[in-house]
């Protein structure tokens, strides 16, 4: 095979495995959005809840987490670039465990409507993408750098899972 073959071959499987990594986790989270009907606009059960203050409206949540998909996607490929797959072993298995528990968290708030065991759920994912963080800044620093917007997002999830569950008001009084 030629020097210029392997070159377009390099950047073939380099130009598919950053599709798959930043694929993967959006088609996965596409699924979840759609998954039972709950799709962009047909958030009932987030109409029916007695928001804090500080909520966002429903229309930032699927662009949020599609940006926070895809930085995690970016990440993961760029950790995977720098590094090769089997130095990253470790790092990338435990992100695939994070990128599942996250999907998981999806069908138990908007189809099963628990939240309180969202809130649980939610802190578990902090935690997981709390330890993501740590392996990929310690293999790759930008791609740690780069879950730190997620960690935000996760973080303001889990404040308002607790109020939701506890049915606090942002004030810290009871709702009923």
């Amino acid at each position: 095979m030629s020097t210029r073959s392997q070159s377009y071959r390099n950047i073939v499987v380099r130009l598919g495995v950053f599709l798959v990594f930043a694929g993967v986790p959006i088609a996965g989270f596409w699924a979840v959005n759609e998954y039972r009907g709950v799709g962009y606009k047909g958030w009932k059960f987030l109409e029916t809840l007695d928001n804090p203050n500080f909520a966002l409206d429903e229309d930032f949540f699927v662009p949020l987490w599609y940006i926070m998909f895809s930085l995690f996607g970016i990440a993961s490929y760029i950790l995977w670039y720098t590094n090769g797959l089997l130095h990253n072993l470790g790092a990338l298995v435990i992100a695939t465990i994070k990128l599942l528990l996250q999907l998981v968290w999806f069908p138990i708030f908007f189809y099963w409507e628990d939240t309180k065991l969202s809130f649980i759920g939610i802190c578990v994912v902090w935690v997981m993408n709390g330890i993501t963080m740590i392996f990929y800044a310690g293999m790759f620093n930008p791609s740690g750098m780069l879950l730190i917007p997620e960690q935000i997002w996760v973080s303001y999830i889990a404040v308002w899972m607790y109020f939701l569950w506890t049915g606090q008001d942002s004030s810290g009084s009871g709702a009923g």
